[in-house]
């Protein structure tokens, strides 16, 4: 296969997943102690993408920067982290079009985790020779994205970004009635796209075209024709754009569906991830797999950790603790009898003794707790 080059957008606010995203920019939200970015980058080294990889940055740019001069278990790929401020997706690829040099390149997004099969998805934009190709993904929800609808040889007939009801059953009924349509409206962009090196020039000719889902893909699929990759539906994708899918995609990436991309560890051994070294458990404690652990874990006496649950680094739990199908970040202390369910926890918080946080509870960065908790379903909570 060819040379390809590649564009990661990584300046999203993340508003959605607030308050996950109020001191750290999305793309580094860990997902089982791990950066959303990793992953992406991991997908990238993965399908051999060997040209320039340009990560776009805007919210908290500095923050990332810094992460990548901090670590180096992505010096082999070829990354450059351009300074400018973008006005949209598309204005982002424009603006970075002097780091693509190959006949092709990929645009990702840094804020999913997927294991979509890259080099198959680039075989096929070589194969249809298109201008652009789209991967797409079934779902049982497909308004929350944009919807589209193909032919018999992959060619996108509509693109809808994030289309109302009446939208989506006039264009199934318009459509429906011609031979060669591939029924199956429930098909989603998931934000990983293949491009001619050509659309550059469009993109500098007509800088009207800011947003690749309301502007790109409609004009290109008009004017030039565009194909949708869904000959393999069946791998995973996640778009952690809000705390519920956020901790859905630990759990998932906990039991190996996004394999061959795994937690952050040094060891791993049924199915419990470890990053240094293992924490000592004492008397009555004990810790269920799947889970991930950081380092600098201590854990109280007759403590519970149930399967699901990500630890981050220089956390201390108390004794006598249940704690279920949680993600805790790092630098936390949880005192003893606290129980806990579904909830996440961000950095640097305080959760008193008696503490209670029922399914769907989650603790903002710096929150500090003085008395005994006690949270309502899916509450949130903040510093105080």
């Amino acid at each position: 296969m060819t040379e390809w080059s590649a564009i990661v957008l990584a300046g999203g606010i993340g508003s959605r997943l607030r308050p996950l995203t109020n001191n750290i920019p999305k793309p580094l939200v860990p997902v089982a102690n791990k950066p959303m970015i990793d992953y992406n980058l991991e997908l990238l080294r993965n399908a051999r993408i060997t040209g320039k990889i340009a990560i776009i940055t805007r919210y908290m740019r500095e923050e990332i920067i810094q992460y990548f001069k901090e670590n180096d278990h992505f010096d082999d790929l070829d990354i450059v982290l351009p300074v400018f401020d973008p006005l949209d997706t598309a204005d982002a690829v424009r603006k970075a079009a002097n780091y693509i040099s190959t006949d092709n390149f990929i645009v990702s997004m840094a804020d999913i985790v997927t294991n979509i099969p890259l080099q198959d998805f680039m075989a096929f934009h070589n194969e249809k020779g298109g201008i652009a190709s789209i991967t797409l993904k079934d779902v049982a929800l497909p308004r929350a994205f944009g919807v589209i609808m193909l032919n018999q040889d992959s060619r996108i007939l509509l693109f809808l970004e994030k289309p109302i009801p009446q939208e989506l059953g006039l264009a199934t009924l318009t459509f429906s009635k011609k031979e060669t349509i591939r029924l199956q409206s429930n098909l989603v962009n998931t934000g990983i796209y293949a491009f001619k090196h050509q659309v550059l020039d469009i993109l500098e000719s007509m800088d009207d075209l800011m947003d690749f889902g309301k502007d790109v893909f409609p004009y290109l699929a008009r004017e030039y024709g565009i194909y949708g990759w869904a000959d393999n539906l069946q791998y995973y994708w996640m778009d952690a754009g809000n705390p519920q899918t956020y901790l859905y995609t630990n759990w998932d990436v906990l039991r190996r569906w996004a394999f061959p991309y795994l937690p952050r560890a040094t060891s791993e051994e049924n199915n419990v991830w470890i990053n240094q070294s293992s924490p000592s458990l004492p008397s009555g404690s004990s810790i269920e797999p799947p889970a991930a652990l950081g380092h600098e874990i201590t854990i109280g006496n007759n403590t519970r950790i149930w399967g699901r649950t990500v630890i981050g680094d220089r956390v201390n739990i108390g004794s006598n603790c249940e704690i279920e199908s949680s993600v805790i970040w790092n630098d936390t202390i949880i005192e003893d009898n606290v129980k806990m369910k579904n909830t996440i926890i961000c950095d640097e918080v305080f959760i008193p003794t008696n503490s209670l946080l029922n399914e769907g509870t989650v603790v903002g960065p710096k929150f500090k707790g003085i008395t005994g908790l006690k949270t309502e379903k899916n509450q949130t909570i903040t510093k105080n």
